[in-house]
């Protein structure tokens, strides 16, 4: 017998005592009893519900948000929630028994022990942390002026009496439990709605661009080197609305564009001499178009303000003022293109820039991303950055609160992270493609919501696509050869239509608290398709459909779907594309047995993924044919 036959025989011996173990010690499980679970306090529950920056506003103004807490049957952990509406969806989600079992406890806050209002603009305080009060007997204030960060809230009390005198001051009218059960969620799948609001934000990308290009063909007024010496000079010569025409390469130091004009080169070199920001824009509709740009300063964090206590300061001093080529700042319209940089800081700043767009730019940044900085900084308000490369350095594209943003068709190479996105919601990060970044392709961190990640391409890197938040929605993108290709760490979401392929781990289950569809994706050649974080089981299916899983095997097939379940996270199942002995193992009867109970036993349900109908073909053909095909690289060298 060989020495693979042998490795086989004893795999084989081991697990099946490895099965007889769990099946002894499920046997064992204790019943979750019939005493009620008491309340803790809500830093020590796994809480979802609002964005991080809507927790660090409210955290910053002293708002008060509504919390709940849930005691499950089935879940380790006791969950918490920020906003009643957010504890009922989770209570009414289809998969809800499945995964965690049935509430032993809910409770909710309760706002009649402490002093409450309302009066400021609205925003809910109270003048200490409400206790806890049981969320069947609870009464609730619904449709009033009181909010959170993240929108109006329902308010709940443990006395009738205290409610109604809420509803004096803050106004809207009292319900019982049931009745907050049988109000009209805002939809039945955010994630799903996220998806159909795509082609809206791109349409609304296209309008953006179409408006800011106006300013690239306005009517020169003024040549550097002919009418004016210097560019300085120039944009003090030129009236609102022109154009400054610059054909010759110009030593520019540091220049301030502080009235409506547009800055155009032929491909000209403008020398910042190694000292600071080259060009800084304060006036709306300015343009900068055809330049190429050296001699940005190298420092990577601005001087700090005595004045600025907001909570994301540091953020800002660190990240929205350092050197680049052009700064630009609480100015619309702003319009750059065909501009080409070669910067040990950033390349553009761009803070509360509505209306901003970036187009056919390149940055190229330092070879030791940690020397460096950012291709492109957003802050504070939406901008569009497209077709355009960014190459070294530590991030291609940054965000920090830059809600609405699109960033399509830009080619990022050997940067830290191609995509960082932070407190940035509403995004489209579409169509791009990241190659050999030094840590991920697209990292989405601080638990945002409603970003759309869909049809972008990633290749050798330490991880794919990382996501975190909730309501988004990733589609269509492949990601081939990382370490880590996706982690489903964005809750509430919408995972559909991606390959991951040749990946040493296909997609990591990294939320505690699953609540995530996953369908419809193919995973093929990855060292382990999928692991997933300790939690109760994930379901990869919906409406009778799963993903493909290759080497998953059918031996009673014939249909579009495996006539069995497959589970990546197996012991046996994730071996099934390495190894022909999985095969026979696989069909052993105390394999059979221990599938039987999956899903059933709490002591089978850790830390495990489940997909009950895998499909017998990929998915998504073509698109894998493009993860396996270099030649079809998007013409981004290998």
């Amino acid at each position: 017998m060989g020495s693979s036959e042998t490795t086989g025989w004893q795999w084989l011996a081991i697990t099946l005592v490895a099965v007889a173990a769990v099946v002894v010690t499920a046997a064992f499980t204790a019943d979750a009893g019939s005493a009620r679970p008491e309340p803790v306090a809500y830093d020590e529950t796994v809480g979802v519900g609002l964005t991080m920056e809507a927790e660090q506003i409210a955290r910053a103004e002293g708002a008060s948000v509504p919390r709940a807490e849930v005691f499950y049957s089935q879940f380790r952990y006791v969950v918490g929630y920020s906003g009643v509406d957010r504890l009922v969806s989770a209570l009414d989600a289809p998969a809800s028994a499945s995964q965690f079992g049935y509430p032993l406890a809910v409770y909710v806050s309760d706002y009649g022990g402490v002093s409450v209002d309302c009066s400021a603009g609205g925003s809910l305080s109270a003048s200490a942390t409400p206790a806890w009060t049981p969320a069947e007997t609870a009464h609730y204030v619904v449709d009033s002026d009181a909010r959170s960060p993240a929108g109006p809230v329902i308010v709940p009390f443990e006395d009738r009496a205290d409610a109604e005198g809420f509803t004096d001051d803050c106004g809207g009218r009292v319900v019982d439990w049931e009745t907050v059960r049988a109000r009209e969620p805002t939809t039945d799948d955010p994630a799903a709605a996220v998806r159909a609001q795509v082609e809206q934000r791109a349409s609304r990308a296209d309008e953006r661009v179409a408006a800011a290009r106006e300013h690239r063909d306005r009517p020169v007024s003024v040549v550097v080197g002919r009418d004016v010496a210097t560019v300085r000079a120039a944009i003090d010569r030129a009236p609102p609305n022109t154009t400054i025409r610059v054909p010759t390469a110009t030593t520019v130091g540091n220049v301030t564009v502080d009235k409506p004009v547009t800055l155009r080169g032929e491909g000209t070199r403008l020398d910042g001499g190694g000292d600071g920001t080259i060009l800084r824009v304060t006036a709306d509709r300015v343009g900068v178009v055809g330049f190429e740009i050296v001699g940005v300063g190298n420092a990577t964090v601005g001087e700090s303000t005595d004045d600025d206590s907001s909570w994301d300061a540091p953020v800002r001093q660190g990240y929205g003022q350092s050197d680049a080529a052009l700064a630009a700042r609480n100015v619309s319209g702003l319009f750059v293109a065909n501009v080409s940089v070669e910067t040990p800081a950033s390349g553009f700043v761009l803070v509360g820039t509505p209306g901003a767009v970036v187009e056919n730019v390149t940055v190229d940044g330092t070879d030791d991303w940690r020397d460096g900085f950012m291709g492109v900084v957003g802050m504070d308000e939406p901008i569009v950055v497209q077709h355009s490369t960014f190459t070294d350095g530590r991030d291609g594209v940054y965000l920090h609160r830059a809600d609405g943003t699109v960033l399509r068709n830009n080619t990022f190479r050997r940067n830290r992270f191609g995509t960082h996105l932070m407190y940035t919601s509403a995004t489209l990060v579409a169509d791009n493609r990241a190659r050999d970044q030094r840590h991920a392709g697209i990292v989405v961190m601080t638990d945002p919501s409603g970003n759309a990640i869909v049809g972008n391409d990633v290749r050798r890197a330490r991880s794919g696509i990382l996501t975190a938040g909730s309501r988004s929605y990733v589609g269509h993108n492949v990601v081939v050869g990382t370490e880590r290709g996706l982690s489903t760490n964005a809750g509430r979401s919408l995972y559909e239509h991606n390959v991951l392929a040749d990946n040493g781990v296909g997609v990591i289950a990294a939320t505690i608290v699953p609540s995530n569809r996953v369908v419809e994706n193919d995973f093929v050649a990855n060292d382990r398709h999928a692991t997933s974080r300790p939690g109760p089981m994930r379901i990869y299916t919906h409406d009778g459909r799963g993903n493909y899983w290759s080497g998953a095997y059918d031996l009673d097939g014939g249909g579009r779907t495996l006539s069995r379940p497959y589970s990546p996270t197996d012991a046996v199942d994730r071996r099934l594309h390495r190894s022909d002995a999985a095969v026979v193992l696989g069909e052993a009867p105390s394999v059979h047995a221990l599938r039987s109970l999956r899903g059933t036993t709490p002591g089978f349900r850790s830390a495990s993924i489940v997909d009950t109908a895998p499909l017998t073909e990929p998915a998504n053909p073509r698109l894998l044919a493009t993860a396996t095909n270099e030649t079809t690289d998007g013409g981004v060298s290998p």
